[in-house]
């Protein structure tokens, strides 16, 4: 995925449609934490079924995406018209710079 590229603190990439991750990248300079990355799936996964009952009385509009910022990890969901694009990232990463870059490559929020 071209997201990895984008930045150097991104360290997974995964399409979540359905609650399932359908698509991933991770950094091969990562090392892998398996937990994390099922942890972060089954954190924005949640996020999707609240954001669903969310948005159906919400008069501010949609919920374009959202952050989580941990201890050893940032978490950003961005809403997809057919799904979601997760991302996990060093803690310290610039979310702004990296949700501005991915808009760049012309993905449908």
């Amino acid at each position: 995925m071209q997201i990895l590229n984008l930045d150097e603190n991104v360290r997974f990439v995964g399409i979540v449609k359905y609650n399932k991750l359908v698509s991933f990248a991770k950094r091969k300079d990562w090392y892998e934490i398996t937990n994390e990355i099922s942890g972060v799936v089954h954190h924005q996964a949640s996020k999707e079924i609240l954001q669903c009952e969310m948005s159906e009385d919400d008069d501010l509009g949609i919920t374009n995406w959202m952050i989580t910022s941990k201890e050893f990890v940032k978490m950003m969901t961005i809403f997809l018209e057919n799904g979601m694009l997760i991302i996990s990232s060093e803690p310290n990463a610039d979310h702004d710079s990296i949700i501005n870059k991915i808009k760049t490559l012309n993905i449908k929020f």
